[in-house]
């Protein structure tokens, strides 16, 4: 028998072409089965964690910058900055924003949220819905695809040393090197999945909790439960909520100042608790 390694070259291209979409295939029903994780008993959660569970990190960001407008703890001018009014307390969410404002400059409210979105604070909300497994748990997520990484990195391996065996001997190689191509692309894949992810992958259960949110909004009453489920666009004063979308977008900053018409600055209802400061 004359065949490389004793496996006839179809033979091993259809052996090999299996071998690369195994561990594709396997981490990715891993990570559909983590989303199917019941979850734990746990108190209903509240604005903030619907809020990742619905729109991710910066809805978080949001509820966190509508409840402070509504308060008067901060101002929001015609150009997007921010200024704090009122130090806030109690609650970790919105200190970390306090602490956050004075890094934002010319950003404003856009650079706030992007700040507070990756913040430690808004990550511990994160935390808490993996451990309550209304969140898919990104470790575990990442688990999967680190396994498929070392995998991918063995068959590459396999599939050179075949090509490396083959050429020698003047065998038809083509199809391999189309494979070897292929095995490369997956790993590039491989790798940007098992990088830390910011969004929020809502389990199964994390699924019907958003569901019975939406259809009893008496649950999460006010401000804080209207930007939760509906965004800064959902604020309950509508001239405030225009402005919010509009400085809040990085598209739309540019030309947030210029449409702001005569609003000088904006806090609570309309202009209604920081104006002319």
């Amino acid at each position: 028998m004359n065949e490389p390694w004793g496996i006839s070259g179809p033979a091993f291209a259809w052996l090999y072409g299996c071998l690369v979409v195994l561990p594709f295939l396997f981490a990715g029903l891993w990570a559909q089965s983590l989303r199917r994780r019941a979850a734990d008993e746990w108190t209903p959660p509240g604005p903030y964690h619907l809020a990742a569970l619905d729109g991710g990190t910066e809805r978080v960001a949001d509820v966190v910058v509508a409840t402070m407008v509504a308060g008067e703890q901060l101002r929001l001018d015609s150009r997007g900055r921010v200024t704090v009014l009122r130090a806030a307390s109690g609650d970790p969410l919105t200190r970390a924003a306090t602490e956050l404002i004075p890094r934002t400059g010319a950003g404003g409210l856009y650079r706030l949220k992007k700040l507070l979105s990756r913040s430690a604070a808004v990550q511990e909300v994160r935390n808490e819905l993996q451990l309550s497994g209304l969140q898919v748990d990104e470790r575990r997520r990442r688990a999967g695809w680190l396994a498929a990484l070392i995998l991918y990195l063995l068959v590459l391996a396999l599939g050179l040393a075949r090509f490396a065996n083959a050429m020698p001997l003047g065998r038809q190689a083509g199809i391999l090197a189309g494979l070897l191509a292929a095995v490369v692309a997956a790993i590039a894949g491989t790798v940007l999945l098992l990088r830390p992810s910011r969004t929020v992958l809502p389990t199964a259960a994390g699924l019907r909790v958003l569901g019975v949110a939406r259809r009893d909004p008496a649950l999460l009453a006010g401000v804080a439960g209207a930007v939760a489920l509906g965004g800064l666009a959902a604020y309950p004063d509508p001239v405030m909520a225009d402005m919010l979308v509009r400085m809040g977008d990085a598209n739309a900053k540019g030309s947030a100042g210029s449409s702001s018409g005569g609003s000088g600055c904006a806090s609570g209802s309309s202009c209604g608790g920081g104006c002319g400061g």
